[in-house]
């Protein structure tokens, strides 16, 4: 499957695997040189509805039609892939929206948070990664203020390899512990956040933030360093905000 294959290649690629290919946050494989790495890449350049953004302003909408989450957190492993640490899911867990279940499929972690609200960060951010039978792709962001330590997080941190290419077996995870009850969220279309940049996300995110200790956050930043794409033109795009 074609959009498959390009979740994969975005997530899971390791810097320098191809040299033509090679591309992270800083110097030449910086993100504003993304869209020249690679053909494969020109959407990271000159796509139109490209993630993130900073999130100014919203529509208010009232839905019928709210998440439903089915999580078994039966997590595979925990790898270190270079751009981020990633953890892997075995199939069962899903998120029903508009009539449509999407498999739970990865979770990555970004410091300081991708999108922006108002130009303001948070100090972390999970993006929990779904796709339907048919390829769409929804992704969950999960924002983290700074505060008390996160459980969910410990266990994660304590198996995460600190090395880029290597990966570890983790244990199944209480993913609605760490999701929470998310009774508000922002939704607007957008791309992935890594190239090669495929547009046609759906973007969820919850308005009910998790938290995770200081520490938790640096040891993050330690392993893999600032990794967030810088915010792009919203380009008139509608974003709803859905309680």
């Amino acid at each position: 499957m074609r959009i498959l294959s390009l979740v994969l290649f975005g997530f899971l690629a390791s810097a320098g695997a191809d040299g033509a290919h090679h591309w992270g946050y800083k110097g030449e494989g910086a993100p504003q040189n993304w869209g020249d790495i690679s053909t494969d890449f020109h959407a990271c350049k000159y796509g139109k509805y490209q993630s993130p953004i900073d999130i100014t302003s919203t529509i208010k909408a009232t839905t019928d039609n709210p998440l439903a989450f089915a999580y078994k957190g039966e997590a595979k492993d925990v790898a270190n892939n270079g751009h981020s640490l990633q953890v892997n899911f075995k199939e069962g867990s899903t998120l029903k929206l508009d009539g449509k279940d999407f498999n739970l499929v990865q979770m990555h972690f970004h410091t300081p948070s991708e999108y922006t609200f108002n130009g303001k960060h948070f100090p972390m951010v999970a993006h929990i990664v779904h796709q339907t039978k048919e390829g769409q792709i929804l992704v969950l962001a999960l924002m983290f203020e700074e505060g008390k330590e996160n459980e969910v997080i410990k266990q994660i941190w304590s198996s995460a390899p600190k090395k880029a290419g290597e990966s570890k077996a983790l244990a199944a995870l209480d993913m609605n512990a760490l999701v929470g009850k998310v009774e508000s969220y922002i939704r607007l279309d957008g791309s992935l956040t890594t190239p090669p940049c495929t547009e046609g996300v759906i973007w969820i995110i919850s308005q009910n933030n998790a938290k995770a200790s200081k520490a938790q956050i640096k040891t993050f930043t330690n392993i893999i360093g600032v990794n967030n794409r810088p915010v792009q033109p919203a380009n008139g795009r509608v974003v709803i905000e859905a309680k």
